[in-house]
């Protein structure tokens, strides 16, 4: 009798999330963030809860250990940087969850990770109201390694781990909806 094989974290992810991920996007681009400049910065308000709640993922000895790169990978600075370049004041923090679990935080950073691969999308938007990769969208720029290159090696690392993949589901799940959150919170 053959062994059944579990589908990878990354299939399992992407293919258990995918309807609450169309929805987020769907709903972030009918709020036309990208149309002007004041709007972006709603954006960039947006951007700083989120990688504000996956900062301390980061710098987790446990992920470091199998993440290449973990901690260049992080955004938060430059979405801080960002905000500096279009004069937008550093929102009063929100308690970010504290997520010590490996295969939460994982799934956690799957959410963050993977929206890298989106942001291509987003700088040929911004790009129309002046702003680059270089000025007040730094953030949206690609990993040093290249974009798809930055993913690969993401997803090669979480899918040869060890990783309890209905945990990584269900953290993937909640940081979509903490977003949201965040969404309500900075739109209001």
């Amino acid at each position: 009798m053959s062994e059944v094989k579990e589908p990878l974290l990354t299939s399992s992810l992407r293919n258990r999330t995918k309807s609450t991920h169309g929805k987020l996007d769907e709903h972030l681009m009918g709020l036309g963030l990208f149309s002007d400049k004041e709007k972006y910065k709603i954006f960039l308000t947006l951007q700083y809860h989120i990688h504000q709640d996956a900062h301390h993922l980061y710098t987790h000895p446990q992920l470091a250990r199998f993440i290449p790169n973990l901690q260049l990978r992080n955004r938060f600075d430059k979405v801080k940087e960002d905000m500096q370049d279009l004069e937008v004041p550093l929102p009063q923090a929100i308690k970010a969850p504290l997520i010590t679990d490996i295969s939460a935080a994982v799934g956690a950073l799957y959410v963050v990770e993977g929206s890298k691969l989106g942001a291509k999308y987003l700088l040929h938007y911004v790009s129309m109201i002046g702003l680059s990769d270089q000025y007040g969208a730094k953030h949206l720029g690609a990993d040093d390694e290249g974009r798809g290159a930055s993913w690969r090696s993401f997803q090669s690392a979480i899918d040869t781990a060890d990783i309890d993949i209905p945990v990584a589901v269900q953290a993937a799940e909640q940081t979509f909806s903490r977003v949201f959150d965040h969404v309500r919170h900075v739109t209001g």
